[in-house]
């Protein structure tokens, strides 16, 4: 049943992958509230997952972007302003990865660079989504850019290894970055 909560609201959902996936529920839900939306996830992550689907329910064009990479972020945050003919209220950053875990490799037993790659894609990626909006003056005023977390991030849940200190670091950027856009817009 919707209310309309969203309509006339426009924004960019990265990390639907299949209909299991939170973003996925989240963008569906954003439709039927009247949202216009932009669906992204990084190349690899639609050749395996099932957004087209998604894209064809919800009318939402799917701009491919690897969440690690400034350009493609420049480009998706371009192309949807461009789709929208204007500015973005929301961006929900839905995605993290560790190849630790993939690879079943205990926490007191990491590969580094499967930790780094993991830094990247489930923290760093939502500063780099920040920097890019915010150098493109992206978003409405008082629009909205969140990141899905776990509570992980503040207590320990041994099995979910090295994604613990990913969103402990993701939720620092999310206050960090949050305080110096604030800033910027003369909100605080």
């Amino acid at each position: 049943m919707s209310n309309g909560l969203l309509k006339g609201k426009k924004g960019i959902i990265f990390g639907a992958l299949n209909d299991q996936s939170i973003a996925w529920k989240v963008a569906e839900r954003a439709h039927e509230e009247g949202a216009q939306i932009v669906l992204t996830n990084a190349p690899i992550a639609m050749r395996m997952g099932e957004i087209n689907a998604l894209g064809e329910k919800t009318g939402a064009p799917i701009i491919p972007a690897d969440a690690t990479s400034v350009d493609d972020l420049n480009n998706l945050i371009t192309k949807s302003m461009e789709h929208f003919g204007g500015k973005i209220d929301f961006i929900l950053h839905s995605i993290g990865m560790s190849v630790n875990v993939r690879k079943g490799r205990h926490y007191t037993d990491q590969n580094y660079e499967f930790t780094m790659k993991g830094i990247d894609v489930s923290a760093l990626s939502f500063h780099k989504v920040l920097q890019c909006a915010m150098k493109q003056d992206a978003m409405n005023d008082w629009g909205s850019i969140l990141a899905l977390s776990y509570i992980a991030a503040q207590r320990v849940f041994p099995d979910y290894n090295d994604m613990a200190d990913n969103k402990s670091y993701l939720e620092s950027i999310a206050r960090s970055f949050g305080y110096h856009y604030g800033v910027a817009k003369k909100y605080a």
